[in-house]
């Protein structure tokens, strides 16, 4: 297709702001739409970023559409700037055949439709370099909110990671770096063999769960319903739990609020405490697909 804009950011928090002055500089023409913030005034007072007033005229005339970590939140697009909200079949209508679709954790009911549009489809969370670097930033920004939620140090406290994947491997490395006790919990044993390597002691849950009482700080990654009124109540009335699974999280907040627990669910960290760094990291993943792209090696999948 023949686009005026080469790139359309659209939605999202503070990462997509700082994506759209990133990729403004990177190739061509962009314009945004249904930013959180104004992206900075140089950018729009040149010719090479456009704020646009619909999600049609950002869409129609745009080769590469932009859309946020994670493309649904709440069951709509993931955008706080407009009060109204935006359904994901109202995006996919104005999406157009040849264009290239980029966003992450992207639902298969959404990608298998734009893929019969003859949409390419990528989803920024199956890269694996950038879902480590967002394990990194969302690391970052737990232990950032268990500081400020907590009346204890960090330092040589006890913490509990729920959940050995990327985020929790990272986390787990963080806090011991912090000269923390760390023990994980998982209930996959090659996890917890891993987990080993870093922490002081790594269980099941069940093991956890008779352990809940010695812990200062708890940061669940599993999106799982974990921490019951039962597990609470055996915990410290000064414990911080940081839930930085998927909503709804692994938390009965409503019995940890009773319970006098200070427990957060905490979702887009990497978009709240590093999102100029996260930009960046996304604007590199794009320079690296356009490239390959462009590459003689290069072939389209056929499946």
């Amino acid at each position: 297709m023949k686009a005026l804009y080469n790139y359309a950011v659209i939605g999202g928090d503070m990462r997509q702001v700082y994506l759209a002055q990133e990729v403004s500089h990177f190739s061509g023409r962009s314009c945004c739409y249904a930013l959180c913030a104004v992206p900075d005034s140089s950018c729009l007072n040149s010719s090479s970023l456009t704020s646009v007033t619909s999600l049609k005229e950002a869409c129609s005339n745009s080769q590469n559409i932009l859309c946020p970590i994670p493309l649904k939140r709440n069951g709509f697009l993931n955008q706080s700037a407009l009060k109204e909200q935006i359904c994901l079949e109202q995006l996919l209508s104005v999406l157009q055949e040849g264009q290239s679709f980029f966003a992450g954790n992207i639902p298969p009911d959404f990608r298998a439709s734009a893929a019969q549009k003859g949409i390419e489809v990528i989803d920024f969370m199956e890269d694996k370099s950038l879902s480590l670097f967002n394990s990194i930033a969302t690391a970052e920004g737990a232990i950032c909110e268990a500081i400020a939620r907590s009346p204890l140090n960090l330092h040589k406290s006890y913490c509990a990671v729920l959940g050995y994947g990327k985020c929790g491997n990272t986390l787990a490395h963080y806090l011991k770096r912090m000269f923390c006790h760390v023990y994980v919990a998982s209930d996959t044993e090659e996890k917890r063999t891993q987990a080993e390597i870093v922490a002081d002691k790594a269980g099941s849950l069940k093991e956890f769960k008779t352990l809940a009482g010695e812990f200062d700080f708890i940061f669940n990654t599993i999106p799982a319903f974990v921490l019951t009124e039962e597990v609470l109540k055996k915990m410290k009335s000064c414990v911080t739990i940081i839930d930085i699974a998927s909503a709804p999280g692994g938390v009965d907040f409503q019995a940890a609020q009773r319970l006098g627990i200070d427990a957060a669910l905490c979702p887009g960290l990497p978009g709240k405490y590093a999102p100029l760094s996260s930009a960046r990291a996304i604007k590199r993943l794009i320079a690296n697909l356009s490239s390959l792209k462009k590459s003689p090696c290069y072939h389209e999948r056929s499946d």
